[in-house]
């Protein structure tokens, strides 16, 4: 059972990371099930000034404020800290680099554990996606592009680096070592579905497989010639289509929960996709309402920095689901940094889960778990619940050739490192890859981690529920 006690930290209120900083130890606290108690005199962890007293605690001293950031960190023995090289180019002191750590480990000295870096500050950054901001990130940002963005040289593809270093400091503290040491039960699993495409088999696709056809013919590709006119035949005979599978999908999932991403504006910024609003494609939604499933907007890229695009979008999809829609993803998981986050709060979202990458599997914030965003633009933390996205099959393999005995490895990797964190493994497969005929293979992933997930005995994720906690124990 969680300890009554709050965590107690004693900040530095002067320093202009404060506020990103009070948030991290306040979502860390959460995490175990404990309040957050900021005070002057005695705390259990320190940052910027000397303690009080000699009770077990612990002491981040903070750079000051006019120090300029190295331009690169470096790994040293005792703390799990990826190699981070300096990237060309960059000069020191601009911020463009994240600073890791200093040249001294964790020392202890009678009850004082000093750790001299300022730990506390650069999980901010890297949880709050403050480099985001920056100018050399933003197109890559906005792309969710891995090997353009400051990750790699910390590897936060591999391991919930943010997780691990906040539970460890935790773990110093003798009164929360039990509650750090049951967290690998406390994970959860969350199965999510973008549904990107409904429909395989429009005006525009027929078309385009009638004028296919005559080079199908001439290179003897026969089965695939049959597989597509046998489709498009049953699709205008019956009006089943390949792509509209969600109820074989909600029954491979049985009684687990999931969340279903829809498009309320079936044009994206490439081509159309489909409305939501004519009966087929409504049908959908409205099945996995029926199959107790949540359903959420997948927002649209043109609208990322408009405020009042995300609003209508949200109430269309609410007006068509017949009851409030609070979930988001964005499609192709792009964002904008300075302000899609805060617009999205405005409009009524209360749970996203955008922040996942577009070219690999990982924890793009540092963490398998949920928490409450920190709008730095406002220098504030906010009531939208961000919960990263983990895995999803685009970013690990082709879904038209899938290495099924690769993938399962690959899932196993990921769903381990959420699990030992005691996280939320949150994962992504597209509706239309579950069409076995053009892409093989997923579905039996898909039917193998659901399985490792029962055999595991995870629970699933509650969004909303989770929600409600967490801003609860943030104040409300």
């Amino acid at each position: 059972m969680a300890s009554p006690d709050p965590l107690r930290f004693r900040g530095n209120r002067s320093h202009p990371d404060h506020n990103a900083v009070l948030h991290l130890v306040r979502t860390y606290a959460a995490h175990l099930g404990l309040g957050l108690a900021e005070t002057d005199a005695e705390a259990d962890i320190h940052w910027g000034r000397e303690p009080d007293g000699n009770h077990p605690c612990l002491v981040v001293p903070g750079r000051a404020a006019g120090d300029s950031e190295p331009v690169c960190a470096r790994s040293r023995d005792g703390f799990p800290v990826p190699r981070a090289e300096a990237r060309p180019g960059l000069p020191g002191g601009q911020g463009e680099v994240l600073d890791a750590c200093g040249n001294l480990s964790l020392r202890r000295s009678g009850a004082v554990i000093r750790s001299d870096w300022d730990l506390l500050s650069f999980c901010a950054d890297i949880l709050f996606r403050r480099a985001e901001r920056l100018p050399a990130f933003a197109s890559a940002s906005r792309e969710a592009v891995f090997r353009d963005l400051p990750d790699p040289a910390f590897g936060l593809d591999a391991e919930p680096w943010v997780d691990r270093w906040m539970f460890r400091l935790l773990g110093l503290l003798p009164r929360f070592r039990p509650l750090i040491e049951a967290l690998p039960g406390r994970a959860r699993l969350w199965l999510t579905h973008d549904l990107d495409n409904l429909s395989k088999w429009r005006a525009r696709s027929v078309a385009g497989q009638i004028a296919r056809s005559p080079m199908q013919l001439a290179r003897g590709r026969w089965g695939a010639l049959r597989r597509a006119w046998g489709e498009i035949a049953t699709r205008a005979f019956t009006g089943r289509d390949p792509y509209d599978c969600m109820d074989r999908v909600n029954a491979l999932e049985g009684r687990r929960r999931s969340a279903s991403f829809f498009l309320a504006n079936g044009r994206d910024h490439l081509i159309h996709r489909y409305e939501l609003s004519r009966p087929r494609y409504l049908k959908v939604l409205r099945h996995c309402l029926e199959a107790g499933k949540d359903v959420g907007l997948h927002g649209q890229v043109h609208v990322i920095d408009d405020a009042a695009g995300i609003r209508a979008e949200r109430e269309k999809i609410s007006r068509l689901a017949g009851t409030p829609v609070f979930l988001n993803r964005q499609h192709y998981l792009r964002w904008d940094a300075a302000t899609t986050f805060a617009h999205l709060e405005a409009a009524g979202i209360r749970v996203d889960s955008t922040l996942g990458y577009n070219d690999t599997p990982g924890f793009r914030c540092g963490t398998a778990w949920p928490f409450l965003w920190f709008d730095c633009a406002a220098d504030r933390p906010t009531r939208l619940l961000e919960v990263p996205l983990i895995f999803a099959e685009f970013q690990a393999y082709d879904p038209r050739a899938c290495d099924v005995a690769a993938a399962r490895a690959l899932v196993a990797r990921y769903l381990e490192a959420a699990c030992r964190q005691g996280g939320v493994f949150t994962v992504l497969f597209h509706n239309d890859y579950f069409h076995a005929a053009e892409f093989p293979g997923n579905s039996e992933v898909y039917a193998e981690l659901i399985a490792r997930a029962d055999a595991l005995g995870l629970p699933d994720f509650d969004p909303l529920g989770t929600h409600a906690r967490y801003v609860g124990a943030n104040g409300g």
